[in-house]
């Protein structure tokens, strides 16, 4: 048997080895809800320094979604003080949605989606409607869907149209800290020794004056999938042979 077949079985003996060791390959997490009881959702308001005053609502209808039961979100934009740009977050929390990385796997990545509608005609409100995408509650800090923002114009969201963002990494979320204040340089954390987290689900406005806005969510979507235990294991075995080459 040849050097070159020494070190092949050899590498892939360690990756077998470190996988039986590591067992199985962690299965992603799946949330969904298109019932939206009010007892499984929790809303918390945020609002910037020149958006003091603003209020949010969030409550479940029977009927009318994609196709019966959905949650509105109403806005109330008030914009007082220097400078402009008041702005306003209502924070909705699944109470039956939660993710663990350091014990359910480090995240790969998160497919989001929901199914948007805006009531509120452009030609009354000009704009996107309401800022929407996936909620991460984590260590106490909230961190919002931040790339992409996912909108609602109503020229394509008069009537439920579907709302996707999928691949999402901990740099696309930014905190929403408890002033109201996005800051893009903080990211929940994804990683093997990331705590325990509560999913859900935003709605943001912002503007230099005040106004309301009215829409809704259905078929709201999460989709955990962990980091692949295999390939790390390969990097692993990989490094293992590239050592063994260089002492040869």
């Amino acid at each position: 048997m040849n050097t070159r077949t020494n070190l092949i079985l050899a590498c892939v003996g360690l990756v077998l080895a470190l996988a039986a060791a590591a067992g199985p390959v962690q299965a992603s997490a799946s949330f969904f809800d298109g019932v939206f009881n009010n007892s499984d959702w929790s809303l918390t308001v945020l609002t910037n320094a020149t958006g003091t005053g603003s209020t949010a609502q969030g409550f479940q209808v029977l009927t009318g979604g994609n196709p019966n039961e959905y949650r509105e979100v109403r806005h109330q934009l008030v914009v007082t003080g220097q400078p402009f740009n008041g702005a306003v977050h209502s924070l909705h929390l699944n109470n039956n949605a939660f993710y663990t990385p350091s014990t359910q796997g480090a995240i790969s990545y998160i497919d989001y989606k929901e199914d948007s509608i805006n009531f509120v005609p452009d030609t009354i409100v000009p704009g996107n409607g309401q800022g929407s995408g996936l909620l991460i509650l984590q260590n106490s800090k909230y961190y919002r869907q931040q790339n992409p923002l996912l909108v609602m114009p109503y020229s394509g969201y008069s009537s439920w149209t579907a709302n996707p963002a999928p691949g999402l990494l901990a740099a696309d979320f930014a905190e929403v800290t408890l002033a109201g204040v996005v800051n893009t340089g903080s990211n929940p954390d994804f990683s093997a020794t990331g705590s325990i987290m509560q999913l859900g689900f935003y709605r943001g406005n912002s503007g230099n004056s005040g106004y309301n806005t009215d829409c809704g969510i259905d078929n709201w979507s999460v989709n955990v999938v962990p980091e692949p235990a295999t390939l790390s294991l390969l990097g692993l075995g990989g490094l293992a042979l590239l050592k063994r080459k260089r002492k040869s």
